[in-house]
């Protein structure tokens, strides 16, 4: 496994490259804050990787939006639509 560290002071994160990274659920864990996680994915990852990642993730409350794919879709129309989610769902800034 590869860590690619995001430096942005106090909101840094680690960037993990590898396999079978989710087989280490610690990996997601560790950074998760509050109870609450949105997962933002698109139409051809959510088939491959959802149900595992949120299986991983079942002591959370998880909500889920699922994008079309293709750069078409990344428009502020497609923020809004998550945006519009994480209201619903009432997220704040201690969600992941």
């Amino acid at each position: 496994m590869r860590q690619l560290n995001l430096d942005l002071g106090k909101k840094s994160y680690p960037i993990y490259i590898g396999q079978g990274l989710l087989s280490q659920p610690e990996l997601l864990t560790e950074h998760i804050g509050g109870k609450q996680i949105m997962i933002v994915t698109n139409t051809t990852v959510a088939p491959l990787y959802l149900a595992q990642v949120k299986s991983l993730l079942g002591d959370y409350q998880i909500s889920t939006v699922i994008l079309p794919d293709g750069e078409q879709y990344k428009t502020l129309d497609t923020v809004n639509l998550i945006f519009s989610a994480l209201l619903e769902a009432r997220f704040d800034r201690s969600c992941t």
